[in-house]
């Protein structure tokens, strides 16, 4: 990955975004650009004084995105631009995202876009929806390089471009790459016991041997080395919690778009419970 982009909405919690974006580019030694976007909706209603107010508001923003810049590591310093934008968040960063080419985009929790309180489930979706390139959130203000990934697949096109773009921004982590299967008809149908332990035995001994086969096609030989497999039964959600509380990752990897319903934990209500509360960086790709 040689050029990030760190969007940030100049609240508290843009420092985490900007620490965690400049110790990628130190450690990847790629290009970092630090963008916020003037929502130009702050000044629809305003016709008789738009132009001043957007002209204020791109001040106070370059003054506080040269505040965050002269904080930035030395080294990182020469390799770093600004930019204030004028737009619709999700719209304006989809076409900086295409402007520069970049390989990340980076972002907090917290919102990005103003007159709104949460960040999951509006703007997210939607620059998840209008981006190609995976999108890290960052919600701890922890600036160690990434030694413990967890990544869920579902041996989808999403899911491993989510694990490509883990292994890239983390090469020296260990990967914990985790599958769920739900058990299916479980609340409709009775199983006998050993008749559901026997089936789900026959399931994860298949799924595992799947697993090795799409490693196989898509994985370096020395990402192999690194990557752990898990293979969990039950609720997509509830394993996927279970295993952050167990694994402590860092950082938990996901597609978007997935074959059995993984994308059911970004977009939509369940997407704002889970991530709002998960002690750990997001990194989703479609």
């Amino acid at each position: 990955m040689k050029t990030l982009l760190a969007a940030i909405d100049l609240e508290p919690g843009s420092l985490l975004v900007v620490k965690r974006a400049a110790e990628l580019a130190a450690r990847l030694k790629a290009k970092l650009h630090i963008v916020h976007v003037v929502d130009d909706a702050l000044t629809l209603y305003e016709p008789m004084i738009e132009i001043s107010v957007r002209h204020r508001l791109r001040q106070a923003a370059d003054l506080a995105l040269q505040d965050f810049f002269e904080a930035l590591p030395g080294s990182v310093k020469p390799h770093t631009s600004c930019h204030v934008l004028l737009g619709k968040p999700h719209q304006t960063l989809s076409k900086q995202v295409s402007e520069l080419e970049a390989d990340v985009l980076i972002v907090g929790r917290h919102h990005i876009e103003p007159l709104r309180d949460l960040f999951v489930g509006t703007t997210a979706e939607r620059l998840l929806r209008h981006c190609d390139i995976p999108l890290l959130m960052v919600s701890t203000d922890s600036v160690e390089p990434y030694q413990h990934v967890l990544a869920a697949t579902d041996f989808s096109r999403s899911s491993h471009h989510a694990l490509q773009a883990g292994l890239a921004l983390a090469p020296q982590a260990n990967i914990r790459l985790v599958h769920v299967c739900e058990p299916p008809f479980v609340g409709f149908v009775r199983y006998d016991k050993q008749d559901l332990d026997n089936m789900l035995a026959q399931k994860k001994a298949r799924l595992r041997r799947e697993v090795e086969t799409e490693m196989a096609h898509f994985l370096a030989v020395e990402d192999k080395s690194r990557i752990k497999t898990d293979i969990l039964t039950g609720n997509v959600q509830t394993c996927l919690t279970d295993a952050v509380d167990q694994y402590h990752p860092q950082i938990l990897v996901l597609g978007t778009h997935g074959r059995q319903g993984i994308s059911r934990l970004l977009i939509g209500s369940v997407a704002t419970s889970f991530l709002s509360t998960l002690p750990c960086d997001v990194l989703v790709a479609r």
